[in-house]
């Protein structure tokens, strides 16, 4: 009695409703669960980092246009700090208003009012020369009245520029403001009274700025001092007052959405820096519409394969159901046909030879009882050999089947070098199989080859190689069939088995004066003289005793039988190096198409 392994015994035993189940939920549902579930937490991960990948993006963009600002207001306070008429004007002593004002309305007036731009919303100068007159664009500081603010942050800085947010109280304009001070100290020719430029930003310019993706993140310009000193949210015009509080929350820094930056290298933006939070509710939607997607994605998925799992189940399980009935009734010796719609699927292939097999076993079982014992043995023999026969017509059609279902499999599962073998393995079996013509054009025959290289190939991987030379027009000629693979087969089979790495094979085909001449060369182990000698003693005996060169041997006596000898068989090798096997049809012989006669089909 055989033994099944357990698990497969196990298997046997459960029924097919339950196995379908078990394909259901393990290689339907399951995976497509899996998968789901694997998209949605690789979605919210993508979305997540490209959302900070576009925050961080914001920032260095949001920043690169405040540090433009600064640099403008930057390069505008050393100008006014190298202009030395503007030296001359503001440190002399005027006698009386009337000569400060002679002297504004011809130099002074529009001296400053030129560098103004768009990002820049005051330039003034202040200094101690009491003797100047109050108001627009000049300034006095007063001995004893209150420093300003801004003073103390050009003061501090080893600089004589410095960059400084506070809160102006000069009752022209008070308000917040982000300046750059510098000291005016650069000819000391004129350093009788102590001089200051401040370039104000435009509060309006650096708001609109930090509001230009207000939708999906938010900034945040913090001084050296930590102070938020523009959010974007107000203070156009600078009204307001500066944050103490700290830049960003413990909850947005808990986010992962959360960036700081400093705003430059410089020197008076050190400390300086840009934070950009971003908006959460913007990305909860992404993610709160891929879910959506990848849900309904999901339940369309399971679906539909469900259906179509349900009605392929039900289009063979009645079939499967009948068949096994009728097959237990058969071991009541009740031989009856299944009469039901059969299909052409393997199923339907059942119930075809089981009715075929029930319609001759009742024939048969009727003919035994009434033939005597000779005729019975004698029918018994006949029944064998068409049995045998049909069972010799069932085992290539069973192949063929077992070779496209591994196919199916192989390319379901991307398996795609298992997929080229399987195909090229099924093509070269039926064309073994189903070609009874002897002459086939070179073409079909190098292609047999290659399908056969490729299998050799996928055995030994990248230590072997193939090529094909074909000359011009030489594929069309027509050569005998399964002439040219044995001398491959041979190649790969001795000349390249002793060899590690490095097989190659090369297949030639040639047209010339003398005809078509087919080569197979290889890079293998190769033969000596003494070798080569054998080889070639053994192609003339009839039945070689140990049985080797059987495949050259063929080749010759076949070659021999189609071109009555005229054909020249050609073998050359050198030890170590490789072998080179072939022949040379006569250009006499060369057959072209289907309806050109060989020279002994002329003479008849």
């Amino acid at each position: 009695m055989n033994r099944r392994p357990f698990s497969r015994l196990r298997l046997d035993d459960v029924p097919l409703k339950r196995k379908f189940l078990l394909i259901y939920l393990l290689c339907v549902l399951l995976p497509i669960m899996s998968i789901n579930l694997f998209f949605y937490y690789r979605t919210s991960s993508d979305i997540q980092v490209r959302e900070q990948e576009n925050l961080r993006r914001s920032v260095e963009r949001a920043g690169g246009e405040l540090l433009g600002m600064i640099d403008e207001s930057i390069a505008l306070s050393r100008s006014i700090a190298a202009d030395d008429s503007l030296y001359a004007a503001i440190d002399q002593t005027y006698a009386s208003p009337s000569s400060y004002y002679a002297v504004y309305d011809e130099f002074l007036r529009d001296k400053l009012t030129r560098y103004m731009s768009a990002n820049i919303q005051d330039v003034r100068v202040y200094t101690e020369n009491d003797s100047i007159q109050d108001g627009s664009n000049y300034r006095v500081i007063q001995a004893g009245d209150k420093e300003p603010p801004w003073i103390h942050a050009v003061e501090k800085s080893t600089s004589p520029i410095a960059l400084t947010a506070y809160l102006d109280e000069e009752p022209y304009k008070p308000g917040r403001r982000i300046s750059i001070v510098g000291r005016m100290n650069v000819y000391p020719s004129y350093s009788t009274y102590a001089k200051y430029s401040r370039v104000d930003l435009d509060l309006a310019r650096v708001s609109s700025i930090l509001n230009r993706e207000k939708n999906s993140v938010k900034f945040r310009l913090v001084d050296e001092r930590g102070r938020v000193v523009a959010d974007g949210i107000g203070g156009r015009d600078g009204e307001g007052t500066f944050y103490d509080n700290p830049a960003l929350s413990t909850d947005e820094e808990k986010s992962g959405f959360a960036l700081e930056r400093p705003l430059g290298v410089q020197s008076y933006v050190k400390g300086w820096k840009l934070v950009g939070i971003a908006d959460t509710r913007y990305i909860d939607s992404l993610k709160q519409e891929s879910l959506r997607s990848i849900l309904v994605l999901g339940i369309v998925s399971t679906i539909v394969p469900s259906l179509l799992i349900f009605f392929i189940f039900r289009s063979y399980h009645a079939r499967v159901t009948k068949l096994s009935r009728h097959m237990e009734r058969v071991r009541s010796e009740r031989f009856e046909l299944i009469d039901i719609p059969e299909g052409k699927d393997e199923i339907g292939g059942l119930i075809r030879a089981f009715n075929l097999m029930t319609g001759r076993i009742r024939a048969l079982i009727n003919d035994v009882y009434k033939l005597e014992i000779r005729q019975k043995n004698l029918e018994l023999d006949r029944v064998r050999t068409e049995l045998a026969m049909l069972q010799s017509q069932v085992n290539p059609h069973f192949l063929f089947n077992t070779l496209n279902a591994v196919l199916v499999v192989c390319t379901k599962n991307g398996y795609r070098e298992i997929t080229e073998i399987v195909k090229n393995l099924s093509l070269l079996m039926r064309q073994l199989l189903s070609r009874p013509d002897d002459m086939v054009p070179l073409e079909e025959e190098l292609q047999f080859i290659r399908m056969y290289l490729e299998i050799e190939k996928f055995r030994f991987g990248d230590r072997f190689d193939y090529a094909f030379d074909i000359g011009p027009h030489a594929q069309e000629f027509r050569i005998p069939r399964m002439s040219l693979q044995p001398l491959v087969e041979n190649a790969c089979k001795h000349g390249l088995q002793g060899r590690k790495a490095g097989r190659k094979i090369e297949i030639s085909a040639k047209l010339s004066g003398e005809g078509l001449q087919l080569l197979v060369r290889d890079n293998g182990v190769g033969m000596d003289e003494a070798q080569l000698r054998q080889v070639s003693e053994r192609m003339s005996l009839e039945h070689p005793a140990d049985g080797r060169s059987v495949g050259l041997r063929n080749v010759h006596r076949r070659l021999e039988l189609f071109y009555r000898g005229d054909v020249r068989l050609l073998i050359r090798s050198r030890e170590g190096e490789g072998t080179e096997a072939g022949f040379l049809i006569p250009a006499l012989w060369l057959k072209h198409g289907e309806n050109v006669p060989y020279p002994w089909e002329k003479e008849a």
